[in-house]
């Protein structure tokens, strides 16, 4: 069955807002898809060989250091959106950091033994109905948001380092669990049909923060599919398949010779990390 004009959400929910905020006419138009409750046999399949390296900068076009990134903790009552697209312009993506725990496995996750952190960078588009921020977001061991309270969740059973959590329809998602964090186990399951997709990231000798990838194990960023001897799952798949997207801004800066290891290119990408804290970033939250 494939779904009429109006099943498909508009193209500009992909970005990241940047101020104003999405329509709430989102939620609405959102609700009306079919056929993306439906998980293609193909959804695993990556339709890119390979993907570009970028470094992490601020608005500013400063390289972000991973020690000046804020972390998040179970006691915190708060944590910034911090959004930078990646692998496309059209494709948002979280940057979290917990304090106090090793993510495992450590693949693609920056880890510092010292201050016992983690650095993980996931979709920011919900594997349910492809809802962005703020409509999707991290919400740590201490904010319960309102939506999620609704459906019964308190402080007895909101998990140790919290959800990112979707207002639109009550996905869930735990990033302390790494490539693995489609949450089921709370009192309300998510509608979602897989984990979020996690970026790869590594740092260079100065502490800069790259994205190298995918990881292989985890799920493509939703309706990106191959569509093998002519089977398609709607027009939304053409539309959004990788090839086609907005690529990022390359760079002119040279690649670290301490990343050689994790990609063959040579060619060096930026991509801006977008907070949505008051105040410069990076900086005091």
């Amino acid at each position: 069955m494939r779904p009429n004009k109006e099943d498909i959400p508009e193209p500009e929910r992909r970005a990241f807002i940047k101020g104003a905020g999405l329509s709430i006419a989102a939620l609405f138009i959102g609700g009306l898809s079919i056929e993306r409750y439906a998980v293609p046999k193909d959804r695993n399949i990556p339709v890119m060989d390979s993907y570009p390296l970028a470094i992490l900068e601020d608005p500013n076009g400063n390289p972000i250091k991973a020690s000046e990134i804020p972390a998040a903790e179970p006691s915190s009552t708060s944590y910034p959106i911090m959004v930078f697209n990646y692998p496309l312009q059209d494709e948002p993506t979280f940057l979290i950091k917990l304090k106090g725990i090793k993510i495992t496995p450590t693949d693609g996750i920056i880890y510092n033994s010292s201050d016992n952190t983690s650095i993980i960078a996931l979709s920011a588009i919900c594997q349910h109905l492809g809802c962005v921020p703020p409509f999707l977001d991290y919400h740590p061991g201490e904010s319960i948001p309102f939506e999620a309270k609704l459906i019964g969740y308190n402080k007895t059973n909101w998990p140790k380092y919290g959800l990112i959590y979707c207002k639109c329809h009550g996905s869930q998602y735990d990033p302390s669990h790494g490539y693995q964090n489609l949450y089921n186990n709370g009192p309300a399951p998510s509608p979602a049909n897989h984990s979020l997709p996690q970026i790869m990231l590594a740092t260079d000798d100065q502490d800069y923060v790259y994205a190298y990838g995918i990881n292989s194990k985890n799920a493509v960023i939703r309706t990106h599919l191959w569509y093998p001897g002519g089977e398609v799952h709607g027009p939304e798949v053409i539309k959004e398949n990788l090839s086609g997207g907005t690529p990022i801004r390359e760079s002119r800066m040279s690649v670290p010779s301490s990343l050689s290891s994790i990609t063959a290119s040579r060619v060096l990408y930026k991509t801006t990390v977008v907070s949505s804290s008051n105040g410069p970033w990076p900086g005091s939250f």
